[in-house]
């Protein structure tokens, strides 16, 4: 029983997490409306399938987190645009909010209270002055971080000639 059930959440999760990619490929809000439901009816079904979903909400709201602060980063290091650090940003929420708007009534205000301060604890350890040229070097280097943040843009990005990074790496 325990083992069908991660492997019932886990299905729900990749197809939670494909659902954004999928809905922006087809432009289709019906689709994307159609698979809300779905996941709200899952998570609905057990207090196990509704706490795994408010993890999995959870780990992307640190991974937006922590893509805002390395945007700043390359911002300040004068290797992204405005444009690239908004975009990235607009994407990594979206994935998270996708999410995170299946979750039940009560898990939706304590993640309200969680990725507030997540957020707040980020920009309090972000150091605000510019970075040294050496932390801007290792940023860029081929492969790096930088490249890793503009995947987040959905165009190709290139990790050494020749070689395409996967859309949205992890960095």
């Amino acid at each position: 029983m325990g083992v069908r059930s991660f492997i019932g959440g886990l299905i729900a999760a990749l197809a939670v997490g494909a659902a954004p990619v999928v809905a922006a490929q087809t432009h289709s809000s019906e689709d994307e409306a159609a698979a809300r439901a779905l996941m709200r009816e899952w998570v609905s079904a057990s207090p196990e399938h509704a706490k795994l979903q408010f993890d999995l909400v959870k780990a992307q709201a640190g991974l937006a987190v922590r893509i805002e602060r390395l945007v700043v980063v390359g911002a300040r290091c004068d290797l992204l645009t405005e444009e690239d650090g908004q975009l990235i940003i607009a994407n990594a929420r979206a994935e998270m909010e996708f999410d995170q708007s299946v979750l039940l009534e009560d898990q939706q205000r304590a993640f309200a209270l969680y990725h507030e301060g997540l957020r707040q604890g980020a920009l309090v350890a972000a150091d605000p002055g510019l970075p040294r040229p050496d932390e801007c070097e290792d940023f860029a280097k081929p492969g790096g971080t930088l490249i890793k943040l503009l995947t987040w843009t959905g165009r190709r990005q290139f990790i050494s000639p020749g070689i395409v990074a996967s859309p949205r790496t992890i960095p």
